[in-house]
């Protein structure tokens, strides 16, 4: 048996080893995480408007202090706002106050770069000069990684410092579709004008190009249009261009090829043709000329062009003037790879001639100049009177050349020999040589000096027998000797040396010695030794200052001034030592001064001055100081005293004067109380009194801590009394860096009081209250400033004896300065309207002039016009409502506007002459300096009246386009006065003149004249102490006039004993400076004519204008109703010499003519003769009555003895008559006996020319019916 047990049958699945362990990817956990977290701090930077304002705070930190952005508003991704973005590298500044960006982000996903909005304020570029580099040559592609669109581009201006280069108001877009880029310019504002273009220009070499551009604007008041194409490509761009105005004209034509190598060849062709132009016009720091101009410029072989040139100025002028004194430039010129040769070039200069030629080639040059006659006042009023000639060369390297210049003439003679030297440390200018010869006298003077650095320098002069007459006018005749020697820097900080020895000399013919000797470095006068004399002249010096041990002496002893020339006079003495630092300096001084007269306008009459100042806390502090008839300037001190007295910690100050400021009387008085710490320059202490009386005036309410010195200037709270309210302020600070601090306010100010210095154009009493919270620290302020408006108004201009208030309710202005603009926000409520206006400035470093720019908006409002009324006359009357929204920018010299005006229910009445205007809608623009108008609509009646046109606000007078047309207007709706007119007119103003021109026609017209009333005296007599009438302003108007005037048909007149209805056409015309006049004829279509005390028909009426408008021709007949002989009056000659005769249809006497005329019937013996005597004084009374205006007839009559029908005779006697005509055939009467004291009422019909029937009605009551038959 066999005991050895045996394993177990073991499976594969048993013996397979275990599967290895999977291993876990933490990196990718890892990896996604910081994807994760930096997607969400790329969020938080871009989405968020903490993260990213903060990311804009990290900007100078990260761009190695060069980019940094003051605020941020918004995000990346949902557009932003950037305030005060500043940018400093080696070469260029560039401060932007404000950049605004909108934009699509989902478009970059279809590779386009989609932007709404960029909007960049007021941007300040200054350039300094960087070192030359090779020509880059042309680019190889212009394309872009996206698509791009921008869809408006804002500027609100681009300042570039030093080449004083502005631009304004920019509106344009941008796009580029992978092909080619676009750019339109809708408005461009310059100094000179506004401007619009428009480019193309491929992406793709030879990037072809094409351009326009626009500009309107004005040189000198003088309107001028400009254009600019460009063609071609970038490689070779064709250029033309014009520019036209009154007097002037440019013309420029070229091919450019603008990547040249050589600079000379980068114009291929060159036409350029400029006349009458003045340079200062285009930019103010240039001279004053009127230049005409011309270069031209041709290809000359396959590498070269030649050329010429010309410029002509009509108005030369010496430098000191601001002109130019170039009168002629001609010359020829020819230019290839290598050089550029100039050709017999001559200038005609200061009365002389200049002949230059020469070549320039890269890297070197050679120019030679000759001078021929060239009189030196002719470049300088001021300059010695000398007429030079000579030569001058300029040669070597063009980055420096060597100068040699021989120069001679009557009296003077110049040689000189400059050249440059370049080193590590950077470029010397070295004078090798440089003498002045004037006569007998020589100045010879030779150095070097270091342009780059420190600007090191070295200079060695010497004088002999030298006459500072001969020099320039004005100086003292002398015979200077002397040597001189300087050295040091010129860069911070400033040092030197200074050594000026007098050899025996003489100046104004008194002896002039000694020596004058100085050694500086920073603030410290390491040594000033100096012994002048001249005559009995004395001044010394010797010593040091600036650090603790150091000791200077003064003394003058002048008593005779006058020796130093014309504007010195008077006599000064004084002696003076100074010691210590300038924080802690000690003073000892004693100066007196009489009859003093220095240059500037600077004089005193009496001058005395002590003063001693130790270093001791107890020692004594004394000053005293006593002037009269001080002069600077414009400023007088009748007389003038300080002093102080007390130890240097604890003293007294005293100040009391009598001035005259512009001819105002002031007086000051002043004291104040304090001290100078121990090795302290500041002073400390305080202000106790201040007291100016004047106008205007100030007074100190309370002592005022006051601390001054070197270091800073403190003021501490205060309260003072001036223009009429109260000031407080809660401090002021200047600091050693120039930075201002400052709080406060103010209350109850009245601008009235500050007339004397301030002339406004209004007459006002207007009470502000103000406040403040500044930081100027020097370029970049800080703060907030207010004024408001608490009680008074502001009249306008108006009748003196009516005067008209503005109704001011409410006024106030905001300031404030966010380091790099002022930004403003003003309101003003008024009774008449309201305005709201907030804007910008950029701060410029305090320099805001008329080429400042401005961006601002302005909203007005007139509620109500009715208000105006009151402004005009009682029987005008305004109604309506009138808004404008306006967007101002530009320079402050030419701002330009863009805005709309709008106005509704606008009504224009005048109840004097019955013209209403009423429905009223008003609809203008404001573009540039254009006042659009759109629209003006009146109604009035059935009809309107629309105007349209145009107002260029220009400066130097606006012109002005007005379109009016009249469909059924309704001019006057008055009983006695209406006018309806159809028709079209045009009313123009261009340089100041005014032309009015078209065609009207009356649809229906009445016009009554009233009757005359009282008596009024000729013009020829003037009564005393009555106002004399003003001329009519249209009378001096510079009008010219072409207008149609056509009467229509339904144009009734009445007055004068006329009631006619008329129709014509009459052209009027005039001219200024002469009578207007017409051309034409106005006929009497029917109507009546009253003369001699009857009412005659017109059956012939013709008014012919052949000339003056107040003197037509006059062809009119006119007869007696239903006469049976056709008695009548015929008018002709002018209406300023009328003839006038008595007419009938039938032959007779003019006593027959006046009979049938006056009573009916002829004349027939003394009785009749007795009628006609009665009736000329019926006439006569008549006359007084239409005058008047009651009746139609007053007077009296010759009645005949008649039987009546009870049979009763009614005797003849005189008769008083008052009646009426109530209409043609029917009249009303009142007759009264004089001698039977009978009364009638009396009714009379017409009917025809024999036919009458005649109603009494009264004492004796009677009808009768006549009717007569005439046999003769």
């Amino acid at each position: 048996m066999n005991n050895t047990s045996q394993p177990p049958h073991s499976t594969p699945t048993d013996s397979a080893p275990p599967p290895p362990v999977k291993p876990r990817r933490y990196w990718l956990r890892y990896l996604l995480l910081m994807i994760a977290l930096l997607l969400s701090v790329g969020g938080w930077l871009t989405g968020n408007e903490q993260g990213f304002a903060w990311l804009c705070r990290q900007l100078p930190a990260l761009s190695h202090q060069q980019l940094s952005i003051a605020r941020s508003e918004g995000t990346l991704w949902s557009g932003f706002t950037l305030h005060d973005i500043r940018w400093r590298a080696a070469y260029e500044d560039a401060d932007i106050d404000r950049l605004q960006l909108q934009w699509q982000p989902a478009a970059l996903l279809q590779g386009r770069l989609q932007i709404g909005l960029l909007a960049i304020g007021h941007v300040r570029l200054n350039t300094r000069p960087a070192p030359a580099s090779p020509p880059s040559g042309a680019p190889t592609s212009l394309s872009l990684p996206l698509a791009l669109q921008v869809d408006r581009l804002q500027l609100a201006s681009l300042t570039v410092e030093p080449a004083d280069l502005r631009l304004y108001g920019l509106q344009a877009s941008y796009g580029y579709d992978r092909q080619q880029h676009q750019l339109r310019v809708q408005h461009l504002q310059t100094p000179w004008g506004t401007a619009r273009a428009g480019l193309t220009l491929a992406d793709r070499s030879p990037f072809a190009i094409a351009g326009q551009l626009q500009a309107q604007g004005e040189l000198e008041q003088i309107p001028v249009l400009a254009g600019l194409q460009l063609r071609g490509s970038l490689l070779q761009l064709q250029v033309d261009g014009t520019a036209s105005g009154k007097g002037m004209l440019a013309e420029a034509h070229g091919q450019l090829r603008p990547f040249a190598f050589n600079p000379y060849n980068r114009f291929s062709q060159l036409d350029l043709r400029i006349g009458g132009i003045n340079p200062q016009a285009i930019m103010p720091d240039w001279p004053k000329a009127r230049l005409g101009f011309a270069v031209h410029v041709q290809p000359d072989g396959s590498a070269s062009i030649k050329g010429g040139l010309s410029l002509l100025n009509s108005q030369p002028g010496p430098f000191s003037r601001s002109q130019l004194p170039l009168s002629l430039l001609a010359g020829e010129f020819r230019a290839d790879d290598k050089m550029l040769h100039l050709d017999k070039l001559m200038a005609q200069l200061g009365g002389g001639q200049l002949n230059l030629t020469g070549k320039v080639e890269p890297t070197m040059l050679d120019v030679v100049t000759l001078l021929d006659n060239i009189r030196l006042k002719n470049l300088y009023e001021s300059a010695p009177d000398d007429t030079i000639k000579g030569t001058a060369r300029i040669s070597g390297a063009l980055a420096g050349p060597d100068i040699r210049a021989n120069l001679h003439g009557k009296a003077l003679q110049l040689q000189a020999m400059l050249g440059f030297q370049q080193a590590a440390s950077g470029k010397t200018l070295l004078l090798r040589q440089l003498e002045l010869t004037a006569g007998a006298g020589k100045v010879a003077v030779s150095g070097k000096l270091g342009l780059d650095g420190r600007q090191e320098y070295q200079l060695e002069g010497k004088l002999a027998k030298v006459d500072p007459s001969r020099l320039q006018p004005g100086l003292p005749a002398g015979d200077l000797n002397a040597q001189l020697k300087a050295s040091g820097q010129l860069a911070a900080p400033l040092g030197g040396k200074l050594a000026l020895q007098f050899d025996p000399s003489r100046l104004s013919g008194a002896p002039l010695s000694g020596q004058f000797t100085a050694d500086w470095q920073g603030q410290r006068l390491r040594q000033l030794l100096a012994d002048l004399r001249l005559a009995n002249n004395r001044l010394q010096a010797d010593g040091s200052y600036g650090v603790a041990g150091d000791k200077l002496k003064l003394l003058i002893d002048a008593p005779n001034l006058s020796l130093l020339g014309r504007d010195f006079s008077g006599v000064i003495k004084g002696q003076a030592e100074l010691a210590g630092t300038p924080k802690v300096p000690l003073l000892n001084a004693s100066l007196r001064a009489e009859r003093l007269h220095l240059p500037g306008n600077l004089a005193v009459q009496s001058l005395t001055l002590d003063g001693d100042l130790k270093a001791d806390a107890n020692s004594l502090f004394r000053l005293q100081l006593a002037a009269d008839r001080l002069q600077v300037g414009g400023f007088t001190a009748e007389q003038l005293r300080a002093q102080g007295n007390g130890t240097r910690t604890r003293h007294q100050l005293q100040l009391e004067g009598r001035m005259r400021l512009d001819g105002r009387p002031y007086t000051l008085q002043l004291a104040a109380s304090g001290g100078l710490p121990v090795n302290s320059g500041q002073w400390q202490g305080q202000l106790e009194r201040l007291e100016l009386s004047g106008k205007p005036g100030l007074s100190l309410q309370s002592p005022l801590a006051l601390e001054a010195g070197a270091a800073r200037v403190r003021l501490g709270a205060a309260r003072l009394a001036l223009l009429g309210g109260s000031l407080s302020l809660s401090e002021l600070t200047r600091s050693a860096n120039g930075v201002i601090s400052s709080r406060g306010h103010a209350e109850g100010l009245h601008l009235a009081e500050l007339a004397p210095l301030l002339h406004l154009p209004l007459e006002q009493n207007l009470v502000l209250d103000s406040g403040w919270d500044l930081n100027l620290t020097g370029s970049r302020p800080q703060g907030t400033l207010w004024l408001k408006r608490v009680s008074g108004d502001i009249n306008l201009p108006a009748d003196a004896a009516r005067p008209a208030p503005l109704g001011l309710k409410s006024a106030q202005l905001n300031l404030h300065f966010d380091g790099s603009s002022l930004l403003f926000d003003a309101g003003i409520d008024s009774r008449y309207a309201q305005l709201a206006g907030k804007g910008s400035l950029p701060w410029n470093g305090g320099i805001i002039d008329a080429r400042t720019p401005l961006s601002a908006t302005v909203n007005v409002a007139l509620p109500s016009l009715a208000a105006l009324a009151a402004l005009s006359s009682p029987a005008l009357e305004l109604s309506g409502e009138l808004a404008a929204k306006l967007s101002l920018g530009g320079p402050l010299g030419q701002l330009q506007g863009q805005g709309t005006i709008q106005g509704s229910k606008l009504l224009l009445a005048d109840h004097r002459t019955g013209i209403r205007l009423g429905d009223g809608v008003l609809q203008a623009r404001l573009s540039g300096r254009s006042l659009i108008l759109d629209q003006l609509r009146f109604t009035s009646g059935q009809g309107d009246i629309v105007a349209s046109g145009s107002l260029d606000l220009r400066e130097s007078g606006p012109d002005a386009t007005v379109r009016v047309n009249l469909n059924k207007f309704s001019v006057f709706d008055k009983p006695s006065r209406k006018l309806v007119v159809s028709g079209s007119t045009e009313l123009s103003m261009v340089d100041r003149k005014i032309a009015l021109t078209g065609h009207l026609r009356a649809d229906q017209g009445r016009i009554d004249l009233p009757k005359a009333g009282a008596p009024s005296l000729s013009e020829d007599v003037v009564v005393k102490g009555r106002a004399v009438a003003e001329p009519s302003a249209f009378s001096s108007l510079p009008l010219t006039v072409a207008l149609d005037l056509d009467l229509g048909d339904r144009f009734r007149f009445v007055g004068q004993g006329l009631d006619v209805e008329l129709t014509g056409v009459v052209k009027v015309s005039a001219n200024p400076g002469l009578a207007p006049g017409a051309n034409g004829q106005v006929r009497v279509v029917k109507g009546r004519y009253k003369a001699y005390g009857q009412e005659l028909d017109i059956e012939q009426g013709i008014i012919s204008f052949v000339g003056p408008l107040d003197n037509p021709l006059l062809n009119v007949v006119a007869k007696r109703h239903l006469s049976p002989v056709g008695a009548g009056v015929e008018v002709t000659g002018t209406v300023a010499a009328p003839r006038i005769r008595l007419v009938a249809d039938e032959s007779m006497s003019e006593k027959d003519k006046l009979a049938w005329l006056v009573l009916g019937h002829a004349a027939s013996g003394d009785r009749d003769d007795t009628a006609l005597a009665a009736s000329a004084g019926m006439m006569l009374a008549g006359s007084i009555n239409d005058h008047v205006g009651l009746f139609d007839e007053l007077g009296m009559a010759s009645r005949k003895e008649r039987t009546l029908a009870n049979g009763t005779v009614s005797p003849a006697e005189q008769v008083v008559t008052v009646g009426r005509q109530l209409s043609r055939e029917l009249y009303l009467g009142y007759e009264y006996g004089v001698t039977s004291a009978d009364q009638a009422v009396k009714l009379a019909y017409q009917l025809s020319k024999g036919w009458s029937v005649v109603l009494r009605a009264g004492t004796n009551t009677s009808v009768e019916s006549r009717y007569t038959l005439r046999f003769d």
